[in-house]
């Protein structure tokens, strides 16, 4: 049994960055995707640089400013410039993001990425908007430079090609939180059929920025210290769970 235990989310803020340095360092967190627009990308890559995981472009189109022309993309951003949210992008009746805008975006992040790292990411895929629109985009970008585009948990078609298999999307309570001792014994059976099994988390502090531009906010504290538990590593231990990251799967 194999299982990529992955943060998203890194270069969100300072905070989120911090929590899931921690999730990496003193927990089981085998991955982590960085938001290349954000402020505090390059914050993050410092904190995770010379770690031993796989480091990807988890590519935002929902928070903050982009970094192409916002006047090449209308389709993803607000009159003021700044991109639509997730919130927003789910109440349209329609996909109405452009493919071709997206792909201008995606490349500019791509850039912004490299520019920070100096190589490309380990993998590839999208931050919060499920639209097939975007995920096409990705996947054309992806294509273009060669890189591991990644949709576990959405696309069965990809996971059955690359034999990774994402476990289902976790349900929240009225507060915003959900039992992840719980959800992992839930899943154990998936784990255990499965190849090799993704399980997505997003770790963090909190500090201003993410209390009033995320949904998610008291849930990335109880996911670094649940990553962080010893619950959770003997709980691997004793089901023989080998923890793998994304490199382990590149074509």
């Amino acid at each position: 049994m194999k299982l990529i235990m992955r943060a998203d989310d890194l270069g969100f803020s300072e905070a989120v960055n911090y929590g899931i340095l921690k999730s990496i360092v003193d927990g089981v967190i085998t991955s982590t995707g960085m938001m290349p627009n954000m402020e505090s990308a390059k914050h993050g890559y410092e904190l995770v640089k010379n770690l031993d995981i796989a480091l990807g472009q988890h590519t935002n189109i929902c928070v903050g400013k982009p970094l192409s022309d916002p006047a090449l993309i209308p389709s993803l951003v607000q009159k003021n410039g700044e991109f639509c949210s997730s919130k927003e992008i789910r109440a349209r009746k329609e996909d109405s993001i452009v493919v071709e805008e997206a792909e201008i975006e995606i490349e500019a992040q791509l850039q912004r990425f490299i520019e920070i790292t100096g190589r490309k990411p380990d993998y590839f895929e999208g931050h919060a908007v499920f639209s097939e629109n975007f995920f096409k985009a990705l996947k054309n970008v992806a294509d273009k430079h060669g890189l591991f585009f990644c949709n576990p948990s959405i696309d069965k078609e990809w996971e059955k090609e690359n034999h990774l298999y994402g476990l289902p999307f976790f349900k929240l309570d009225s507060d915003g939180l959900y039992d992840p001792k719980e959800y992992m014994q839930d899943n154990f059976q998936l784990i255990k059929e499965n190849e090799c099994s993704v399980a997505i988390f997003h770790p963090g502090y909190l500090d201003q920025y993410i209390l009033t531009h995320s949904s998610f906010t008291k849930i990335r504290a109880m996911e670094c210290d649940f990553l962080c538990s010893e619950w959770l590593k003997q709980w691997i231990c004793d089901h023989q769970i080998e923890l793998v990251n994304f490199k382990n799967y590149q074509k």
